[in-house]
């Protein structure tokens, strides 16, 4: 799962056209290679154009847009930012948005936040390792008293208990990586996006 954040009027730069997408019935691969190159440079060229981030750094990412620009204070847009619903963010909003994350980025408070972030993301991580290798022997526990391989979800209660016992022990923060390379991305792209969708 992804979140793909298209700008509403981004500026494009002169002399910059976004490739036509061929028909994917009745096109060669080397057709395809072309577009997609094509569509890869026209995307780096125009940054308001589009913005992608998978859920692990999107979540992370929202969450310091909307904690610390303070820019969206509305219910269902800050909500929005969790779903791939197509709430629209404004031009203003946007503006605002970029603005507050370039004065957190040269404040040295992105950094700071990333210190911070990820030093709990790779306890969690390291955690995680430690939780998992019990699940696992767990589980080569159960296929052993059960003489089969036996999902979770078909274990019998006592054992479905002990089991989830184990499984709630995972740390979901050790999944969501911050990055402040992540944030210079987003920062230009709501800079240049004249408002900007989440799909």
């Amino acid at each position: 799962m992804g979140f793909d954040l298209y700008g509403v009027k981004p500026k494009i730069k002169e002399g910059s056209v976004k490739p036509e997408r061929p028909d994917w019935d009745n096109c060669t691969e080397a057709e395809r290679d072309e577009y997609f190159s094509a569509k890869d440079k026209f995307e780096s060229e125009n940054k308001g154009y589009y913005f992608r981030n998978n859920v692990w750094w999107w979540r992370p990412l929202a969450s310091y847009v909307i904690e610390h620009t303070k820019v969206i204070t509305d219910e269902k847009k800050i909500q929005g930012f969790s779903y791939n619903d197509g709430v629209e963010i404004s031009a203003e909003e946007a503006e605002q948005i970029a603005k507050q994350l370039y004065y957190l980025l040269q404040s040295g408070h992105t950094k700071q936040h990333e210190k911070k972030y990820m030093s709990g993301y790779k306890k969690a991580k390291l955690n995680n390792i430690k939780i998992q290798k019990e699940m696992d022997a767990f589980q080569k526990a159960m296929d052993k008293k059960h003489k089969k391989d036996i999902a979770p979800k078909d274990y019998p209660k006592a054992d479905y208990d002990k089991w989830n016992a184990i499984y709630k022990k995972l740390d979901t923060s050790g999944n969501y990586p911050f990055n402040i390379d992540n944030v210079k991305q987003f920062a230009e792209f709501a800079e240049q996006s004249g408002g900007f969708t989440i799909c």
